[in-house]
This record gives C-alpha cells, sequence and structure tokens, in this order.
C-alpha cells in the first residue's frame, strides 16, 4: 500500500521527507500537497483542467507558493507545489524517478541535471540567491551579527546555538572553530535535520539565549510565528547560495511548463520570490 504525507509532514518528519517522491502521485490524489497548491488542485481537478507537478527546495518554496496562485489565476493551469531537501530532489531527479515536472534547487544542482540529460538547458530561469541568517525567538533582544567580532560574542553569549544538519550547518561549524570556540559551543549546540525543525524548535521553547542559523527564506516565513530575523552573517563567511527552476526531462516539451518557466521570470513572480526574502 503506497504511504500518504501530509504537507507539515513533508517538511518536519525525516522518514516522511524520505517518502515523499515515492509517494508524491498518491499524495496528489489525496490533496495532501502544502496549502496554496492544494487549494488549487482541489478546485479546478475535477473539472479536468491542466497540471503540473512542482518540487522547490526549501529555500525557494516560500516564494513559489504565492506565484503558483497568480500563475493559475491567470492561465487555468493547476500547480501541485510540494518540497523537499534539495539533494533529495537532486537525487532523484537524477535517477529519472522524481514526480515533478518542474524543480526549484541551487544552480550547482541544477548543472548537474543537465550534465546528466535529466533537465533541459533551454528551460532555465534565475530564481535569486538565498542567504544565512540568525534567528531568535520573536520575544527575545536582536543579537549583533553583522561583524565577525559581533558573531563571536553573540556566540558566546547565547545559551544554546541551533544549527542545522545541511551543508550551511556544516559550513557555520567550521567557522565556530574558525573563531576559537568549538569546546565553547559543544556543551550548548543542537542540531537539526531541517531548517523548519530549528525554526520550531525556536517557537515552541521559551526562554532567552536560543540562537539558530538557516537560509533568512526560511527564517522569514516563520514571521508573526514566534521566530524572527536577527540579520544576516558577515560577508566573510556568507553563502550566498543562487537558485534556479528548470524544467525536467518528462516536461521539456511541455509548452505549460514552459509557460511556468516564462512566468517565473517576470517581474509579477519575482516579487513573490523577493518578499519570501530571495535577492
Amino acid at each position: 500500500m503506497t504511504s500518504i504525507v501530509s504537507a507539515d509532514e513533508q517538511l518536519t518528519n525525516p522518514m516522511s521527507r524520505r517518502l515523499f517522491l515515492t509517494a508524491a502521485a498518491a499524495a496528489s490524489a489525496a490533496g495532501a500537497w502544502p496549502t496554496a497548491a492544494g487549494a488549487q488542485q482541489s478546485s479546478t481537478a475535477a473539472q479536468g483542467t491542466r497540471s503540473l507537478k512542482v518540487l522547490s527546495a526549501g529555500s525557494t518554496l516560500y516564494g513559489m507558493r504565492p506565484a503558483a496562485l497568480v500563475f493559475t489565476r491567470n492561465t487555468g493551469i493547476a500547480l501541485q507545489v510540494a518540497t523537499d531537501h534539495g539533494h533529495n530532489i537532486e537525487k532523484f531527479a537524477l535517477a529519472g524517478t522524481a514526480d515533478a515536472d518542474v524543480v526549484l534547487v541551487p544552480n550547482a544542482m541544477v548543472a548537474k541535471l543537465v550534465a546528466a540529460g535529466q533537465a533541459d538547458q533551454a528551460t532555465l530561469v534565475g530564481i535569486g540567491a538565498v542567504r544565512i541568517g540568525a534567528a531568535v525567538r520573536e520575544d527575545a533582544p536582536r543579537p549583533d551579527v553583522k561583524t565577525m567580532d559581533a558573531l563571536r560574542r553573540s556566540l558566546v553569549a547565547a545559551q544554546s546555538v541551533l544549527l542545522t544538519n545541511a551543508p550551511t550547518g556544516d559550513h557555520l561549524i567550521k567557522v565556530i572553530e574558525r573563531l576559537g570556540l568549538k569546546d565553547a559551543v559543544a556543551a550548548k549546540l543542537k542540531r537539526f535535520d531541517t531548517a523548519t525543525l530549528l525554526n520550531k524548535h525556536l517557537a515552541e521553547n521559551p526562554g532567552p539565549g536560543a540562537l539558530g542559523f538557516g537560509p533568512t527564506t526560511e527564517i522569514l516565513t516563520w514571521r508573526g510565528k514566534g521566530v524572527a530575523l536577527a540579520g544576516a552573517v558577515p560577508d566573510e563567511i556568507q553563502i550566498v547560495l543562487p537558485y534556479q527552476a528548470a524544467a525536467l526531462k518528462r516536461a521539456a516539451a511541455n509548452e505549460d511548463a514552459r509557460k511556468l518557466l516564462a512566468f517565473l521570470a517576470t517581474p509579477e513572480a519575482r516579487k513573490h520570490f523577493h518578499d519570501s526574502g530571495v535577492e
């Protein structure tokens, strides 16, 4: 029996994320997609409207969701938008088993898909870049992380330091070592499988002194939900990760997919990504 996972589970449960790509077709039929695309699917699928499946890494998800609503309203083409780790999307897309027409992932991953013949070079659209930011509880003072000295002081003062298990988390572990704080931070370090879990932990655990780090786009989506962006980390250690959208091989000649990609290049679509924190 095929497992069906909800949008929330895809974001917060490691096992569910692993099941996601293989369960995508069943999830689509059950309406188990993130809210924005699910609303479009439920209102149009019964009418036999054309549809596309979009897989977005977490950093571009929060711009893709509202952009999907506008695209569907303008074209009548329903978009089913779902998410997973970028490296999971890359893995399944390289194997030719990702149940998606269009993917949004970092440029380096798109280049691998193109080289492997799994994505069409002619369909690539730049989405923008995402920076690493610092996150705190909404009711906590905002620590200074703008300079290396300020970041060091904030790391020392923090009662807990929260990082993801993603490449950005690994990068910041090296930064902490570079600052000579490996031992000082080790005792108060907590790591999370995703930025969503990290932000959820911040929001649900009251008390001062927690300092987390992750993509600014994922921090900003928790505005008004208990988490605030303290600022971007210094340029000396910043990772500015560019993202692209691409049609996978199965959809390269699909006119609807090309319409979507053309739309993602417009100022109207770009505004939604910019508002979500994509530069």
